[in-house]
């Protein structure tokens, strides 16, 4: 079994600061933190917070046409993001973990962590894939954060 590193987990009321605990370390981490969320509008909502507070970020998921994720992804790999969201079941695409294994990511974060434990594998089958994905993305940090873990 591969050695990962040790997680955080954060559990805190909705609105009680959760996402500050992966975003204001991204703004002095090298690379690019990956947040996993499954709701696209969080994501969204999130990234227009960051970027109105001069932080670049960006969200991809199937809402967005073929050509918009292309030019996403062409600036995560530039290096152009501090921040990026992704559901996930975008890590079932290939051609994204191997964008990750290019690009430096220093922290992982899984938002809305309480969809693994209670709602479990059946409801959102890629969830499983975030220990593979850990195992790749060596020396990357890992944090968990809900508001409704029990």
């Amino acid at each position: 079994m591969p050695s990962w590193p040790r997680p955080w987990a954060s559990l805190a009321p909705t609105g009680g600061g959760k996402s500050l605990t992966y975003q204001l370390p991204a703004t002095f981490l090298p690379g690019t933190t990956l947040v996993i969320s499954p709701l696209v509008a969080l994501m969204n909502d999130q990234v227009q917070a960051l970027e109105r507070r001069g932080v670049p970020a960006t969200f991809l998921s199937a809402t967005l046409d073929g050509d918009e994720v292309r030019r996403r992804m062409a600036r995560l790999a530039s290096g152009a993001f501090r921040i990026a969201y992704v559901a996930p079941e975008r890590l079932a695409f290939p051609g994204f973990r191997g964008l990750l294994r290019d690009i430096e990511i220093p922290l992982l974060a899984v938002d809305e962590a309480h969809c693994i434990s209670e709602w479990g594998h059946d409801f959102r089958p890629d969830y499983m894939q975030i220990g593979e994905l850990v195992a790749e993305l060596r020396g990357a940090r890992v944090l968990a954060c809900t508001a409704t873990a029990t």
